[in-house]
């Protein structure tokens, strides 16, 4: 359970009052005119102005925390943090325990401080969907999640890595520009805690990239209830952070890792399917291990062939 953030009464009232179309659009939705009104368009019944919303079909109706609450699955401490953009101040009683969002790139104390957000995405969305044929559906999972975001200083994606309590405690940064490729991490990050997503499955993918860990799900799909396994890019080839993975979520049963098959490297070593043997010996006594190579370098360049074979 996170932590109780004693919001100040100001900080609510501004969190309640975020006007619910600019979010939307910020995370790529995309949002039409009705009337005096706007109308969501993945959900046509759902009727917004201003920091009001209705839902036509069931009569539900809320602020802008409700809307995040219900649509989602936020819990009202995530969602006001959130709709304040991570810019908010503890009172007395107790110490900030997650991110405040500010232009600049930053570290202080435990916090990693993160680049402003983008109006909208459209750049990380042309860069995975376009330029890396990730499926849509699975980068808008992603976004509506909060788990990436397109920075508006550089466009770089930011992609971001949790603790248990879904504070932040690890940020990387992809470029969008396909001519001049860009990683990088924001100052002050862990890689323990990289980038994850944790369901209800006892079965974990390890991937060394997050490019890779949505290029598998849109390969495979693992049916329509992908997300309801886990799944974590270890930002190459770092096991303390599998390590602590397993340890904080000990329904994990299962590990498939699913690292690089580095056939055609400079130094002529397989680094990704070293790694995975290396990572199996380590927990083969306590989980089902399996290894899972890629034909190719990786799943993208997988997924890259197969979108150009289908004439995508």
């Amino acid at each position: 359970m996170s932590k109780f953030i004693p919001f100040t009464d100001e900080e609510l009232y501004q969190a309640h009052h975020k006007d619910i179309k600019e979010y939307l659009e910020s995370i790529g939705e995309k949002v039409l005119h009705s009337g005096t009104e706007y109308m969501w368009e993945a959900h046509d019944s759902v009727k917004i102005r201003g920091h009001i919303w209705y839902r036509h079909s069931t009569g539900e109706s809320g602020t802008a925390v409700n809307f995040l609450m219900t649509f989602f699955d936020f819990s009202f401490q995530e969602a006001v943090i959130t709709l304040l953009d991570g810019n908010y101040k503890a009172t007395s009683n107790s110490k900030p325990v997650d991110f405040i969002n500010e232009p600049d790139i930053y570290h202080k104390k435990d916090r990693v401080v993160l680049p402003q957000k983008n109006t909208n995405n459209k750049r990380l969305y042309a860069y995975l969907c376009n330029s890396r044929c990730i499926d849509y559906s699975v980068v808008r999972y992603f976004v509506k999640k909060g788990f990436i975001y397109e920075d508006k200083s550089n466009h770089n994606i930011v992609f971001l890595g949790k603790d248990k309590k879904g504070i932040v405690r690890y940020a990387g940064l992809k470029g969008t520009l396909t001519v001049k490729s860009f990683k990088g991490e924001i100052t002050g990050s862990n890689k323990i805690y990289c980038f994850k997503h944790i369901g209800l499955s006892d079965v974990l993918f390890v991937f060394e990239a997050f490019i890779d860990l949505f290029s598998f799900i849109t390969l495979y799909q693992l049916g329509e209830n992908w997300h309801t396994y886990n799944y974590i890019a270890l930002g190459g080839l770092n096991l303390e952070a599998l390590k602590k993975c397993v340890k904080d979520y000990p329904h994990i049963k299962k590990i498939y890792i699913c690292t690089d098959n580095d056939i055609n490297s400079s130094d002529g070593k397989n680094h990704g399917q070293d790694f995975a043997k290396k990572a199996q010996k380590v927990f083969q006594d306590k989980y089902k291990t399996e290894i899972i190579t890629p034909n190719l370098k990786d799943w993208n360049e997988i997924l890259k062939q197969r979108s150009q074979s289908y004439g995508k």
